[in-house]
């Protein structure tokens, strides 16, 4: 993560990436999703977006996100550790869940602002130059989200407020409040925010379906899904190596598979 990129995701709580999927990848994915996981009740870990499909699984480790995570989700004691006996080591982050979003359409007014101040599992902190941060999303794009058509959108820099958004700007389909950024996004590229941020989905207004992956990364001691991954079950999986395995873990504060 270079210096520039920690400024901006410091002052905003986001940034972009751009064309981090390659137009391959992007038309894999597309082809591959079995639908939406957004739902209630969810679609359980045991049928999710991991076993439709290898590509799926490739995400799990793309190594300039996961250079990004090991600066944002920071346990660089741990991870000075295992460089000493690795110069491949195993990620110091876990990931908590996907979401895949397919239920946006055309005349979709839009959603409810969340995250932000008082999250649990989403929190901020700047530390003597290095950021922690806790549930963290990178959000993948597989079509253009043009800045006046909606898609994702937030209030810049919120992750550090110490005041609560006013609850009348939270239901983004009676009105977009001028504080709300949108963020524009074409596919292939990734905006990786911090929970602690205030954000949602603004009001729809193109043909196309939106369609979005959410992979949500967090520090193993932290969890915010209630239905964990069992890194067993994907034994069976031949691309599936040390570091992926490793990302699927249950949430644990000591580590237990882990050699410090």
């Amino acid at each position: 993560m270079n210096e520039e990129q920690k400024y901006l995701f410091d002052l905003f709580g986001f940034i972009v990436l751009r064309d981090v999927l390659t137009q391959e990848q992007i038309v894999k994915l597309r082809s591959t999703i079995r639908g939406g996981t957004e739902q209630f009740p969810p679609v359980p870990q045991s049928e999710g977006p991991l076993h439709w499909d290898v590509i799926w699984r490739d995400l799990l480790d793309l190594p300039v996100i996961s250079e990004l995570l090991e600066c944002l989700i920071c346990n660089p004691n741990l991870l000075k550790a295992r460089k000493e006996k690795d110069e491949n080591p195993l990620p110091t982050f876990r990931l908590d869940h996907i979401n895949v979003h397919t239920h946006v359409s055309k005349g979709f007014e839009g959603g409810r602002l969340h995250g932000g101040w008082n999250g649990t599992a989403g929190f901020y902190k700047y530390d003597n130059g290095l950021l922690h941060n806790g549930l963290t999303p990178v959000s993948f794009e597989l079509y253009d989200t043009h800045p006046n058509n909606g898609g994702f959108g937030c209030v810049p820099g919120s992750h550090k407020a110490n005041m609560q958004l006013p609850e009348k700007w939270r239901d983004l389909s009676i009105g977009v409040n001028d504080c709300i950024k949108r963020v524009a996004a074409k596919p292939g590229d990734a905006i990786v925010f911090t929970e602690a941020l205030t954000h949602g989905t603004l009001p729809w207004k193109v043909d196309e379906k939106r369609t979005t992956v959410f992979y949500k990364f967090s520090p193993h001691s932290l969890t915010w899904s209630a239905d964990f991954f069992n890194s067993k079950e994907f034994l069976r999986y031949p691309d599936m190596d040390k570091r992926k395995l490793a990302l699927l873990e249950k949430p644990n504060a000591r580590y237990p598979q882990r050699p410090r």
